[in-house]
Protein backbone atom coordinates (compact mmCIF):
# COMPACT_ATOMS: atom_id res chain seq x y z
CA UNK A 1 0.00 0.00 0.00
CA UNK A 2 1.45 3.37 -0.85
CA UNK A 3 0.79 6.53 1.37
CA UNK A 4 -0.12 8.97 -0.90
CA UNK A 5 0.15 13.13 -0.13
CA UNK A 6 -2.50 15.34 -1.75
CA UNK A 7 -1.85 19.05 -1.00
CA UNK A 8 -4.65 21.00 0.04
CA UNK A 9 -7.47 19.55 -2.43
CA UNK A 10 -9.95 21.77 -3.97
CA UNK A 11 -12.31 21.19 -6.94
CA UNK A 12 -11.24 18.70 -9.26
CA UNK A 13 -8.27 17.86 -6.29
CA UNK A 14 -11.28 15.73 -4.65
CA UNK A 15 -10.97 13.53 -7.64
CA UNK A 16 -7.74 12.71 -6.80
CA UNK A 17 -8.71 11.26 -2.98
CA UNK A 18 -11.03 9.45 -4.58
CA UNK A 19 -9.05 7.54 -6.89
CA UNK A 20 -6.33 7.12 -4.47
CA UNK A 21 -8.43 5.73 -2.02
CA UNK A 22 -10.28 3.29 -4.72
CA UNK A 23 -7.10 2.29 -5.91
CA UNK A 24 -5.60 0.89 -2.32
CA UNK A 25 -3.51 4.00 -1.13
CA UNK A 26 -3.15 5.27 2.04
CA UNK A 27 -4.25 8.87 1.99
CA UNK A 28 -2.94 11.79 3.34
CA UNK A 29 -4.05 15.60 2.91
CA UNK A 30 -2.80 18.57 3.97
CA UNK A 31 -5.63 21.59 4.56
CA UNK A 32 -5.18 24.83 6.13
CA UNK A 33 -7.09 25.52 9.03
CA UNK A 34 -9.47 27.28 7.24
CA UNK A 35 -10.31 24.71 4.62
CA UNK A 36 -11.05 22.48 7.20
CA UNK A 37 -13.62 24.69 8.68
CA UNK A 38 -15.45 24.42 5.47
CA UNK A 39 -16.95 21.08 4.57
CA UNK A 40 -14.54 19.34 2.23
CA UNK A 41 -15.28 16.14 0.55
CA UNK A 42 -11.44 15.27 0.87
CA UNK A 43 -11.53 15.58 4.64
CA UNK A 44 -14.08 12.57 4.91
CA UNK A 45 -12.63 10.66 2.46
CA UNK A 46 -8.69 10.61 3.37
CA UNK A 47 -7.43 8.34 5.67
CA UNK A 48 -5.64 11.37 7.57
CA UNK A 49 -5.87 14.91 7.72
CA UNK A 50 -2.82 16.95 8.07
CA UNK A 51 -3.28 20.51 9.25
CA UNK A 52 -1.37 22.74 8.02
CA UNK A 53 -1.55 25.22 5.39
CA UNK A 54 -0.09 24.09 2.01
CA UNK A 55 0.84 27.60 0.95
CA UNK A 56 3.36 27.90 3.70
CA UNK A 57 6.18 26.33 2.80
CA UNK A 58 8.32 25.80 5.77
CA UNK A 59 5.75 24.82 7.99
CA UNK A 60 4.85 22.30 5.61
CA UNK A 61 8.14 20.84 5.25
CA UNK A 62 8.51 20.81 9.10
CA UNK A 63 4.95 18.85 9.06
CA UNK A 64 5.63 16.50 6.34
CA UNK A 65 9.48 15.36 7.52
CA UNK A 66 7.56 14.24 10.77
CA UNK A 67 4.63 12.57 8.81
CA UNK A 68 7.35 11.15 6.48
CA UNK A 69 9.09 9.52 9.07
CA UNK A 70 5.79 8.11 11.14
CA UNK A 71 5.08 6.34 7.66
CA UNK A 72 7.36 7.19 4.81
CA UNK A 73 5.46 9.35 1.49
CA UNK A 74 5.41 7.28 -1.56
CA UNK A 75 4.28 10.27 -3.81
CA UNK A 76 3.18 14.63 -3.48
CA UNK A 77 0.31 15.22 -5.26
CA UNK A 78 -0.96 19.03 -5.78
CA UNK A 79 -4.69 19.51 -5.11
CA UNK A 80 -4.72 22.61 -6.67
CA UNK A 81 -3.63 24.75 -9.18
CA UNK A 82 -1.95 27.14 -5.52
CA UNK A 83 0.28 23.88 -4.78
CA UNK A 84 1.82 23.07 -7.73
CA UNK A 85 5.47 24.82 -6.14
CA UNK A 86 4.71 22.92 -2.75
CA UNK A 87 4.37 19.69 -4.33
CA UNK A 88 7.56 20.20 -6.80
CA UNK A 89 9.64 21.23 -3.15
CA UNK A 90 8.43 18.40 -1.09
CA UNK A 91 9.01 15.76 -3.87
CA UNK A 92 12.84 17.11 -4.01
CA UNK A 93 12.95 17.46 -0.49
CA UNK A 94 12.30 13.43 -0.10
CA UNK A 95 13.59 12.41 -3.39
CA UNK A 96 10.41 11.26 -4.89
CA UNK A 97 8.94 12.20 -8.55
CA UNK A 98 7.91 15.72 -9.41
CA UNK A 99 8.15 18.91 -11.62
CA UNK A 100 11.65 20.62 -11.04
CA UNK A 101 10.84 23.49 -9.14
CA UNK A 102 11.42 26.00 -11.68
CA UNK A 103 9.53 24.65 -13.87
CA UNK A 104 6.60 24.56 -11.30
CA UNK A 105 7.36 28.54 -10.91
CA UNK A 106 7.01 28.66 -14.20
CA UNK A 107 3.68 26.86 -14.49
CA UNK A 108 2.33 28.44 -11.51
CA UNK A 109 3.45 32.45 -12.13
CA UNK A 110 1.79 33.83 -15.30
CA UNK A 111 4.43 36.32 -15.90
CA UNK A 112 7.01 33.39 -16.11
CA UNK A 113 5.26 31.81 -17.99
CA UNK A 114 4.78 34.60 -20.27
CA UNK A 115 8.93 35.28 -20.11
CA UNK A 116 9.72 31.54 -20.95
CA UNK A 117 7.85 31.44 -24.05
CA UNK A 118 9.59 34.97 -25.14
CA UNK A 119 12.85 33.40 -24.59
CA UNK A 120 12.25 30.22 -26.16
CA UNK A 121 10.86 32.07 -29.19
CA UNK A 122 7.04 30.77 -28.93
CA UNK A 123 4.39 33.09 -29.70
CA UNK A 124 2.55 34.41 -27.08
CA UNK A 125 0.32 37.46 -26.05
CA UNK A 126 2.75 40.59 -25.68
CA UNK A 127 2.86 41.64 -22.15
CA UNK A 128 4.28 43.72 -19.71
CA UNK A 129 4.12 43.52 -15.31
CA UNK A 130 3.26 46.17 -12.91
CA UNK A 131 4.19 46.27 -9.49
CA UNK A 132 1.36 47.07 -6.96
CA UNK A 133 3.53 47.91 -4.00
CA UNK A 134 5.51 50.81 -5.92
CA UNK A 135 4.09 54.77 -5.22
CA UNK A 136 4.28 55.11 -9.31
CA UNK A 137 2.31 51.63 -10.23
CA UNK A 138 -0.12 54.23 -12.41
CA UNK A 139 2.20 55.57 -14.35
CA UNK A 140 3.89 51.78 -15.27
CA UNK A 141 0.47 51.04 -16.13
CA UNK A 142 -0.33 54.30 -18.40
CA UNK A 143 3.51 53.47 -20.31
CA UNK A 144 2.39 49.42 -20.39
CA UNK A 145 -0.98 50.15 -21.98
CA UNK A 146 0.44 52.82 -24.25
CA UNK A 147 2.89 49.78 -25.60
CA UNK A 148 -0.04 47.43 -26.22
CA UNK A 149 -2.89 47.55 -28.40
CA UNK A 150 -6.13 48.58 -26.33
CA UNK A 151 -8.06 46.69 -25.65
CA UNK A 152 -5.68 44.73 -23.64
CA UNK A 153 -6.43 41.59 -20.61
CA UNK A 154 -5.43 42.68 -16.88
CA UNK A 155 -4.80 39.96 -14.66
CA UNK A 156 -3.28 38.67 -11.28
CA UNK A 157 -0.19 36.76 -11.99
CA UNK A 158 -1.30 33.82 -9.19
CA UNK A 159 -5.22 33.41 -9.33
CA UNK A 160 -7.09 31.17 -10.88
CA UNK A 161 -11.44 30.74 -11.68
CA UNK A 162 -10.90 33.92 -13.96
CA UNK A 163 -11.06 35.75 -10.78
CA UNK A 164 -10.13 39.31 -11.18
CA UNK A 165 -8.96 39.07 -14.78
CA UNK A 166 -10.85 41.81 -16.26
CA UNK A 167 -10.44 43.59 -20.61
CA UNK A 168 -9.75 47.08 -20.90
CA UNK A 169 -10.70 49.41 -23.07
CA UNK A 170 -9.18 52.16 -22.22
CA UNK A 171 -6.70 53.70 -20.15
CA UNK A 172 -8.96 54.59 -17.19
CA UNK A 173 -10.46 50.81 -17.35
CA UNK A 174 -6.73 49.52 -16.69
CA UNK A 175 -6.05 51.88 -14.02
CA UNK A 176 -9.17 50.09 -12.42
CA UNK A 177 -8.28 46.69 -13.38
CA UNK A 178 -4.82 46.91 -11.65
CA UNK A 179 -5.92 48.72 -8.83
CA UNK A 180 -8.48 46.26 -7.58
CA UNK A 181 -5.21 43.75 -8.01
CA UNK A 182 -3.12 45.97 -5.67
CA UNK A 183 -6.08 46.37 -2.79
CA UNK A 184 -7.35 42.45 -2.89
CA UNK A 185 -7.86 40.90 0.14
CA UNK A 186 -7.61 36.90 0.39
CA UNK A 187 -9.51 35.22 -2.12
CA UNK A 188 -12.18 31.83 -1.34
CA UNK A 189 -8.96 29.62 -0.98
CA UNK A 190 -6.89 32.22 1.36
CA UNK A 191 -4.50 33.64 -1.15
CA UNK A 192 -3.68 37.04 -1.35
CA UNK A 193 -2.62 38.01 -4.67
CA UNK A 194 0.45 38.72 -4.92
CA UNK A 195 1.51 42.51 -5.57
CA UNK A 196 1.86 41.58 -9.23
CA UNK A 197 -0.62 42.89 -12.34
CA UNK A 198 0.09 41.41 -16.07
CA UNK A 199 -0.78 43.38 -18.81
CA UNK A 200 -1.35 41.66 -21.77
CA UNK A 201 -2.15 41.82 -25.66
CA UNK A 202 -5.67 40.44 -26.13
CA UNK A 203 -5.90 37.57 -28.44
CA UNK A 204 -9.18 37.30 -30.22
CA UNK A 205 -10.02 34.15 -31.59
CA UNK A 206 -12.44 30.30 -30.80
CA UNK A 207 -10.71 29.10 -27.15
CA UNK A 208 -10.05 25.61 -26.45
CA UNK A 209 -8.09 23.77 -23.26
CA UNK A 210 -5.79 21.08 -24.43
CA UNK A 211 -5.38 18.22 -21.84
CA UNK A 212 -2.85 15.43 -21.26
CA UNK A 213 0.04 13.82 -19.62
CA UNK A 214 3.47 13.63 -20.09
CA UNK A 215 3.82 9.76 -21.32
CA UNK A 216 6.99 7.81 -21.73
CA UNK A 217 7.66 9.23 -25.06
CA UNK A 218 6.44 12.61 -24.40
CA UNK A 219 3.66 14.99 -24.24
CA UNK A 220 0.29 12.82 -24.82
CA UNK A 221 -3.02 14.97 -25.32
CA UNK A 222 -6.23 13.08 -24.68
CA UNK A 223 -8.76 15.83 -25.02
CA UNK A 224 -8.92 19.62 -27.43
CA UNK A 225 -12.00 20.84 -25.32
CA UNK A 226 -14.29 23.47 -26.94
CA UNK A 227 -15.10 25.98 -24.53
CA UNK A 228 -18.14 28.80 -24.33
CA UNK A 229 -17.38 31.80 -23.14
CA UNK A 230 -19.19 34.34 -21.51
CA UNK A 231 -20.19 37.79 -21.99
CA UNK A 232 -16.90 40.56 -22.13
CA UNK A 233 -15.23 42.51 -20.14
CA UNK A 234 -14.88 39.39 -18.15
CA UNK A 235 -13.28 35.17 -19.20
CA UNK A 236 -15.76 33.22 -17.30
CA UNK A 237 -16.44 29.93 -19.14
CA UNK A 238 -20.17 29.07 -19.75
CA UNK A 239 -19.54 26.02 -20.91
CA UNK A 240 -17.18 22.31 -21.96
CA UNK A 241 -17.04 20.15 -24.95
CA UNK A 242 -14.81 17.04 -25.22
CA UNK A 243 -15.66 14.92 -28.44
CA UNK A 244 -12.65 12.54 -29.86
CA UNK A 245 -9.61 14.15 -31.05
CA UNK A 246 -10.37 14.62 -35.18
CA UNK A 247 -7.39 14.43 -37.26
CA UNK A 248 -7.06 17.82 -38.66
CA UNK A 249 -5.56 20.38 -39.47
CA UNK A 250 -6.30 22.72 -36.80
CA UNK A 251 -5.92 20.13 -34.30
CA UNK A 252 -2.29 18.98 -35.40
CA UNK A 253 -1.87 22.40 -35.16
CA UNK A 254 -2.65 22.65 -31.47
CA UNK A 255 -0.82 19.35 -30.63
CA UNK A 256 2.19 20.78 -31.88
CA UNK A 257 1.85 24.27 -30.43
CA UNK A 258 1.24 22.58 -27.06
CA UNK A 259 4.30 20.49 -27.32
CA UNK A 260 6.82 23.26 -27.57
CA UNK A 261 5.11 24.77 -24.57
CA UNK A 262 5.47 22.07 -22.42
CA UNK A 263 9.11 21.86 -23.09
CA UNK A 264 9.94 25.51 -22.68
CA UNK A 265 8.13 25.57 -19.32
CA UNK A 266 10.01 22.27 -18.39
CA UNK A 267 6.68 20.30 -17.87
CA UNK A 268 8.37 16.33 -17.41
CA UNK A 269 6.17 14.31 -15.43
CA UNK A 270 2.12 14.26 -14.59
CA UNK A 271 -0.58 15.71 -15.91
CA UNK A 272 -1.25 19.12 -17.56
CA UNK A 273 -4.43 21.94 -18.71
CA UNK A 274 -3.93 24.89 -20.83
CA UNK A 275 -5.63 26.62 -22.99
CA UNK A 276 -4.96 28.75 -26.21
CA UNK A 277 -6.95 30.97 -28.36
CA UNK A 278 -6.57 30.22 -32.44
CA UNK A 279 -5.74 33.49 -34.37
CA UNK A 280 -5.02 33.61 -38.19
CA UNK A 281 -1.41 32.90 -37.58
CA UNK A 282 -2.06 29.70 -35.19
CA UNK A 283 -2.43 28.99 -30.94
CA UNK A 284 -1.74 31.28 -28.58
CA UNK A 285 -1.09 30.16 -24.90
CA UNK A 286 -3.77 31.97 -22.64
CA UNK A 287 -2.20 29.82 -19.82
CA UNK A 288 -0.82 26.09 -19.16
CA UNK A 289 -1.25 24.71 -15.09
CA UNK A 290 0.40 21.40 -14.32
CA UNK A 291 -2.39 19.76 -12.37
CA UNK A 292 -6.17 18.55 -13.24
CA UNK A 293 -8.75 20.74 -15.23
CA UNK A 294 -11.63 22.22 -12.88
CA UNK A 295 -14.87 22.58 -14.24
CA UNK A 296 -15.96 19.10 -14.25
CA UNK A 297 -13.53 18.12 -17.02
CA UNK A 298 -12.14 15.36 -15.57
CA UNK A 299 -15.69 14.12 -15.53
CA UNK A 300 -16.20 15.13 -18.90
CA UNK A 301 -13.14 13.20 -20.48
CA UNK A 302 -14.15 10.30 -18.43
CA UNK A 303 -17.99 10.38 -19.99
CA UNK A 304 -16.41 10.86 -22.92
CA UNK A 305 -13.00 9.22 -23.84
CA UNK A 306 -12.91 6.56 -20.58
CA UNK A 307 -9.27 8.24 -19.50
CA UNK A 308 -9.18 8.71 -15.79
CA UNK A 309 -6.95 11.57 -15.45
CA UNK A 310 -7.04 11.37 -11.83
CA UNK A 311 -5.47 8.00 -12.49
CA UNK A 312 -2.69 8.83 -14.23
CA UNK A 313 -1.71 12.00 -12.18
CA UNK A 314 -1.07 9.63 -9.23
CA UNK A 315 0.19 6.82 -11.28
CA UNK A 316 2.75 9.27 -12.44
CA UNK A 317 3.83 10.74 -8.85
CA UNK A 318 4.54 7.47 -8.09
CA UNK A 319 6.83 6.65 -10.38
CA UNK A 320 4.77 4.81 -12.75
CA UNK A 321 4.63 5.43 -16.37
CA UNK A 322 1.31 5.71 -18.93
CA UNK A 323 1.62 4.63 -22.30
CA UNK A 324 0.47 7.29 -24.33
CA UNK A 325 -3.14 7.47 -25.42
CA UNK A 326 -4.87 6.05 -28.16
CA UNK A 327 -8.33 6.66 -29.08
CA UNK A 328 -10.91 4.31 -29.72
CA UNK A 329 -13.71 5.47 -31.84
CA UNK A 330 -15.90 2.57 -31.58
CA UNK A 331 -16.33 3.22 -27.67
CA UNK A 332 -15.88 7.70 -27.73
CA UNK A 333 -18.64 10.37 -27.02
CA UNK A 334 -19.46 13.01 -26.77
CA UNK A 335 -19.53 14.61 -23.47
CA UNK A 336 -19.77 18.78 -22.49
CA UNK A 337 -21.12 21.05 -19.31
CA UNK A 338 -23.49 24.05 -19.51
CA UNK A 339 -23.09 26.67 -16.55
CA UNK A 340 -25.98 28.89 -15.38
CA UNK A 341 -24.85 32.44 -16.08
CA UNK A 342 -27.77 34.85 -15.79
CA UNK A 343 -25.83 38.70 -15.54
CA UNK A 344 -26.99 41.52 -13.79
CA UNK A 345 -29.11 38.47 -11.27
CA UNK A 346 -28.14 39.34 -7.66
CA UNK A 347 -30.45 36.59 -6.25
CA UNK A 348 -34.08 34.54 -7.20
CA UNK A 349 -37.14 33.52 -5.27
CA UNK A 350 -37.78 30.84 -7.53
CA UNK A 351 -36.55 28.81 -10.17
CA UNK A 352 -38.62 26.68 -13.03
CA UNK A 353 -37.92 24.40 -15.19
CA UNK A 354 -34.57 23.00 -13.60
CA UNK A 355 -36.58 19.53 -13.03
CA UNK A 356 -37.87 19.35 -16.94
CA UNK A 357 -34.17 19.76 -17.97
CA UNK A 358 -32.97 16.96 -15.95
CA UNK A 359 -35.20 14.44 -17.81
CA UNK A 360 -34.22 15.12 -20.73
CA UNK A 361 -32.43 12.43 -22.92
CA UNK A 362 -28.45 12.39 -21.92
CA UNK A 363 -28.58 13.95 -18.78
CA UNK A 364 -25.87 12.64 -16.78
CA UNK A 365 -26.05 15.17 -13.81
CA UNK A 366 -26.15 18.91 -12.57
CA UNK A 367 -27.47 20.87 -9.21
CA UNK A 368 -27.50 24.80 -8.52
CA UNK A 369 -25.05 26.61 -6.92
CA UNK A 370 -27.18 29.10 -4.54
CA UNK A 371 -30.96 28.46 -2.80
CA UNK A 372 -33.61 30.20 -3.46
CA UNK A 373 -33.02 33.84 -1.50
CA UNK A 374 -28.87 33.23 -1.34
CA UNK A 375 -27.19 36.15 -2.67
CA UNK A 376 -25.78 35.20 -6.05
CA UNK A 377 -22.41 37.03 -6.66
CA UNK A 378 -21.72 39.13 -9.97
CA UNK A 379 -20.86 37.19 -13.22
CA UNK A 380 -17.48 38.28 -13.02
CA UNK A 381 -15.74 35.82 -12.19
CA UNK A 382 -16.87 31.44 -11.42
CA UNK A 383 -18.69 32.26 -8.42
CA UNK A 384 -21.10 34.09 -10.33
CA UNK A 385 -22.32 30.61 -12.51
CA UNK A 386 -25.90 29.88 -10.81
CA UNK A 387 -25.36 25.89 -11.84
CA UNK A 388 -24.90 23.59 -13.84
CA UNK A 389 -25.65 20.79 -16.22
CA UNK A 390 -23.73 17.86 -17.68
CA UNK A 391 -25.34 16.02 -21.06
CA UNK A 392 -23.89 12.97 -23.01
CA UNK A 393 -24.86 12.29 -26.55
CA UNK A 394 -23.56 10.44 -29.68
CA UNK A 395 -22.06 13.68 -31.35
CA UNK A 396 -21.40 17.14 -30.28
CA UNK A 397 -24.15 18.33 -32.73
CA UNK A 398 -26.52 16.70 -30.59
CA UNK A 399 -24.61 17.44 -27.47
CA UNK A 400 -25.07 20.85 -27.78
CA UNK A 401 -28.74 20.95 -28.73
CA UNK A 402 -29.46 19.30 -25.07
CA UNK A 403 -27.29 21.65 -23.48
CA UNK A 404 -28.82 24.46 -25.09
CA UNK A 405 -31.82 23.40 -24.40
CA UNK A 406 -31.17 22.77 -20.59
CA UNK A 407 -30.23 26.41 -20.00
CA UNK A 408 -33.14 28.04 -22.06
CA UNK A 409 -35.76 25.78 -19.66
CA UNK A 410 -34.26 27.03 -16.62
CA UNK A 411 -35.75 30.78 -15.23
CA UNK A 412 -34.87 32.42 -12.01
CA UNK A 413 -37.53 34.84 -10.34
Amino acid sequence: MSHVLILGPASAGNLLVTHAKEAGHHVTVALAPSQEQRPNLAEHLADDVLSVNPLDHEALAAAVDRLHQQRPVDAVVPGFEYSVPSAAILAARLGLPGLPVDAANKLRHKHLMRDALDRAGIRSARHRVVHTDRPDWRSVVETAVGDLPLPCVVKPVDLGGSVMVRLAHTMEEAVLAVGDIANAGPDAYGLTPRPLALIEEFITGPEFSVEGYIAPDGPSIVSITRKLLGDEPYFVERGHVVELLQDTTLGASIRTYTANVIKALGLTTGVFHGEVRITAQGPVLMEMGARLPGDHICELIELALGVDLAAVFVDALLGRETPAYRPDPASARAAGIRFLLRPGLAGYSTVTGFDEAQALDGHVDSALAYAPGQPVPSAADFSGRLGWFIFTATDALALEAALDKADQMVEFA
